[in-house]
């Protein structure tokens, strides 16, 4: 609480400077320059990946730059408050009406061990916000059943090892029928999202989406 308070103070008495190009911002912690030149959504290539359970998948952007940059603070330098300019670019590249289908949006989780470790779910922080000003569900309806090891540690066959079986549902009936947005932070080889999505529509879910914030695929 009180780091909150403080950070809370900190960023009313000295202004933001754009993750971008540094300067000061109002925006969230952006330029109008800066976020027009990093939003570039694009529809993921599912079948160049083998990717068989998504129903499509969007990325907002590269992770490249200050992008990656506020992510890893996130996730390795524990600063929460890059969340917010993260979820900035959510907004921007998102349409209203985009997600109009949509009656569940899931988040990837974390294994219990590594949320403990690191206190919380980066995707949660970024993406529920967003769900929230969208007047759309949030349900944290998967769990990670066993710790894994970093995609980004393994080579494509291991990395499907790695993930396979990881994920279960703990409530079918919230999602039997229903059209879900499942998001998460990063799409590298996609394979984790499309774990997640075939256990939901094993639970009964209608479809299954992916929006990821950024796409460090190659």
């Amino acid at each position: 609480m009180l780091k909150a308070w403080w950070e809370a103070l900190w960023d009313l008495i000295f202004p933001q400077r754009c993750p971008g190009c540094r300067e000061w911002s109002e925006q969230s912690g952006w330029c109008l320059a800066c976020i027009e030149k990093i939003v570039r959504p694009s529809q993921v290539a599912l079948a160049l990946h083998n990717l068989t359970w998504l129903d499509e998948c969007v990325a907002v952007t590269d992770y490249i730059g200050p992008v990656q940059r506020l992510i890893r603070d996130m996730k390795f330098r524990r600063i929460t408050k890059q969340a917010i300019k993260l979820g900035r670019l959510l907004d921007q590249a998102i349409t209203t009406g985009r997600y109009n289908d949509i009656q569940i949006i899931v988040p990837v989780p974390l294994h219990v061990d590594r949320y403990q470790e690191r206190g919380f779910n980066q995707t949660a922080l970024i993406f529920k916000p967003w769900a929230v000003r969208r007047n759309l569900c949030w349900t944290e309806a998967l769990v990670r059943t066993r710790a894994t090891a970093p995609q980004w540690e393994l080579n494509l066959k291991d990395r499907r090892k790695n993930i396979k079986g990881a994920f279960a549902v703990t409530r079918p009936e919230l999602i039997t029928g229903k059209h879900i947005l499942l998001v998460d932070d990063i799409f590298t080889s996609g394979l984790t999202m499309d774990e997640c999505a075939k256990v939901l529509k094993q639970a009964g879910a209608a479809s299954v989406k992916g929006l990821a914030l950024a796409s460090g695929a190659r």
